[in-house]
């Protein structure tokens, strides 16, 4: 019994001394900025492919965002980059349901090729840019300069095409140039707008619902001046920029809407409308 007693003792001080085996601690996984996908000037029809495919990856994980990055060459409007990033959030929040602000658009500045690219970035973590990318415009432009110029859809055609007008994002497209009028007290903005006349008006799709909708062969009188008003009201409300810094010009028509953003230097003369549709021409004297 003796014995048996000092065995128990001796024994217990051997656990104590080389202690109770532990498990190995379990491993945290550190999560990185994934590039999903890269592409360049593709066709819509790829380009919505690529945007699901990106949307299915981001559902994966809540807490992850999207980044939306573009690239453009020295050739682009500087302004390219922003609308591409904001072409594809458009689809991703109206198509896919993602909230707005799971998404983020990047203007990655200039590269050797125009170079889109979509990231699923958890947080704490970052993008890794393009080694070939610069940031910058111009060097000191002393001339009116063009930014960006796209489309546009009347507001009394959303209605016909059976869409919502989205203000946020209307707004959101217009944050880039705003941005770029603001770094200058001596520089304003001149928008001009080209309503429609366009004897063989082509069938479109605005809303997406695979219906195409024959378009307007001459738009109403005062479409562009409406467009016109439209975006100042923008500049003036959600970027604070002084109604006499943005100068407005009706151009006439074109054979499609289209409007463009312009930049003009202080005591610099405002950039010459370019119509190419004309449906109002004079009658010729005998």
């Amino acid at each position: 019994m003796s014995q048996r007693r000092l065995f128990l003792p001796g024994f217990l001080l051997l656990v104590l001394v080389l202690g109770v085996p532990k498990t190995a601690p379990a491993q945290t996984e550190t999560k990185v900025a994934l590039k999903f996908d890269e592409f360049g000037d593709i066709l819509y029809s790829d380009l919505i492919a690529r945007l699901d495919n990106f949307a299915v990856e981001l559902m994966k994980d809540p807490s992850a965002k999207g980044f939306l990055i573009v690239y453009r060459t020295r050739r682009d409007l500087p302004g390219l980059n922003h609308v591409r990033a904001m072409r594809m959030k458009d689809y991703l929040v109206v198509m896919r349901g993602l909230p707005r602000d799971r998404l983020a658009t990047v203007d990655g500045g200039v590269a050797e090729h125009l170079t889109q690219e979509l990231w699923v970035v958890p947080p704490g973590t970052t993008p890794v840019p393009r080694s070939d990318a610069k940031i910058g415009y111009f060097q000191n432009p002393d001339s009116a300069w063009k930014f960006n110029e796209h489309g546009f859809l009347p507001l009394d055609q959303y209605k016909r095409f059976g869409m919502r007008l989205d203000r946020e994002a209307e707004v959101e497209y217009l944050e880039a140039y705003a941005n770029e009028v603001k770094k200058r007290p001596n520089q304003s903005a001149c928008i001009i707008a080209y309503a429609q006349y366009n004897r063989h008006p082509p069938l479109v799709d605005w809303s997406g619902d695979y219906e195409p909708r024959r378009e307007a062969r001459l738009d109403p009188s005062g479409t562009a001046r409406k467009e016109l008003n439209r975006e100042r009201g923008y500049l003036m409300t959600a970027y604070g920029i002084p109604a006499a810094k943005i100068k407005m010009i009706d151009g006439g028509y074109r054979k499609h809407r289209w409007i463009e953003f312009w930049i003009v230097p202080a005591g610099e003369p405002l950039p010459i409308p370019t119509p190419n549709a004309f449906p109002f021409r004079a009658k010729r004297r005998k």
